[in-house]
């Protein structure tokens, strides 16, 4: 069964595009760099048929149905396609020469909060709220219905067990990005159990969900569109035990990134937020990255600013492109923090261009003091990437520390493929290293 959203007729509607899903229509929303569409499927009375027609009615000679490991083929007819959805899923849909059209296919919701509830701030469907910023505190949860759009900022500091979901939007373009408001949409600070789950997020001015300093964070089904330069995904800063998992991140700028530092004015806060908190117990789980046109899918780094970052593990992990000059694996330690045990295993790579693994100590705008920081223990593991003919001669791969004593040691590269071939040979990634050790390919 299709549940559908009505949204306010002042929304950005991509009017020449035509949806339905087991023949009900859907609305179609626009931005910049996607249209996307959300539904909740629930898939116990068996799989539906979507099908997607243009108005111009020009013919269709391809359909991409992203991520690729899905198995999804269109059925094209004239100026339409067909295909069939068989659970809940977050699928990109891409035409060459047209904006791709991201359909999010969400699960059911299972515990509804009570918009009765004092503890419940409740923004219903079918309206847009100008609320500029939004507090939460203890016990609260900020939910946005499915067909609302909520226009602002979220804050929380020093809370517990606060809440920001629903299948609504979360809009950041009640601040203006020409004018300098780099804004983050959703920051949570020196918060205790913190759940983010279900929203969309377009239109930032800046980075987009920022916990810092945070315990037990839990990130689920969020979608975003990040349209303008540092459009960071998800920030996590000086954080313990957070779980990012189910997620779509469209991001022009890093799309999960680990960092630990004081935020200062430079990414738009009035006052420091501290961030100084060391890093352990992350994982990012069963997500999709599109990365474009800078940062990295993956990052740690680069303000590193404390004693150590450890047991990070990004697993089961769809690239579709990194199309800018970062890296699919990144991690830019420029402080004194020891990064080590980090795991990336289970990662289909679709489309990188200018780095493929990017491990770097070195010394940048972002350093603070002496570089001291190390890297250890990480594994790559069960890699898939595919190559483009753009990408011979052009992509490469940098392991590099910064002196004998801020060095990199025991990179494990394990069954490594490169359109459907397992590499022999370590060569195969034209990896440049400096001050490393124990890079080893199995």
């Amino acid at each position: 069964m299709i549940t559908t959203f009505t949204h306010p007729r002042i929304c950005d509607f991509a009017y020449d595009i035509h949806l339905h899903i087991d023949g009900k229509p859907v609305e179609i929303l626009h931005t910049d760099e996607a249209n996307f569409a959300n539904v909740i499927y629930d898939p116990t009375d068996g799989p539906v048929v979507v099908e997607v027609s243009y108005a111009d009615r020009i013919p269709i000679d391809k359909v991409d149905i992203r991520p690729l490991n899905r198995g999804i083929n269109a059925q094209i007819h004239a100026a339409s396609f067909t295909f069939t959805l068989h659970q809940p899923d977050k699928l990109s849909l891409e035409i060459p020469g047209r904006l791709p059209l991201f359909l999010w296919a969400n699960p059911p919701e299972t515990d509804r909060p009570d918009p009765d509830d004092p503890q419940v701030i409740w923004y219903k469907a079918g309206q847009v709220y100008e609320v500029g910023e939004c507090l939460l505190k203890d016990g609260q949860t900020l939910y946005i219905e499915g067909g609302a759009v909520l226009r602002g900022k979220v804050r929380a500091h020093n809370a517990s067990s606060i809440t920001l979901r629903g299948h609504g939007i979360l809009d950041g373009g009640y601040y203006f990005h020409p004018a300098r408001e780099f804004m983050h949409q959703a920051r949570f600070h020196r918060c205790q159990q913190v759940t983010v789950r279900d929203i969309t997020m377009i239109h930032p001015s800046g980075w987009m969900l920022v916990p810092v300093d945070c315990d037990d964070v839990d990130i689920f089904n969020v979608k975003q569109i990040g349209e303008v330069m540092s459009s960071d995904g998800i920030d996590v800063v000086g954080c313990r035990k957070v779980h990012i998992h189910d997620c779509f991140l469209r991001n022009n700028d890093d799309c999960v990134v680990i960092k630990a530092f004081i935020i200062g004015a430079q990414n738009g806060n009035r006052v420091p937020c501290d961030g100084r908190g060391n890093v352990e117990d992350v994982l990012v789980e069963n997500c999709t990255f599109l990365n474009a046109p800078s940062g990295n899918a993956m990052e740690i780094g680069h303000e590193l600013n404390v004693d150590y970052v450890r047991n990070v593990t990004f697993r089961d992990i769809d690239v579709l492109c990194v199309h800018g000059q970062g890296a699919v694996f990144s991690i830019h330690n420029y402080a004194q923090a020891l990064v080590e045990d980090i795991t990336f295993d289970d990662i289909r790579i679709e489309h990188c261009y200018d780095k493929l693994i990017d491990f770097r100590i070195s010394r940048s705008r972002y350093s603070v003091g002496d570089i001291t920081g190390r890297i250890r223990n990480v594994t790559l593991r069960n890699i898939k990437w595919s190559l483009t003919p753009s990408n011979a001669g052009y992509t490469v791969s940098m392991i590099g520390g910064w002196s004998p004593e801020a060095d990199i040691q025991n990179i494990n590269i394990e069954n490594f493929y490169i359109d459907g071939r397992r590499i022999t040979s370590i060569d195969e990634l034209e990896i440049t290293t400096r001050y490393a050790s124990g890079l080893v390919l199995r």
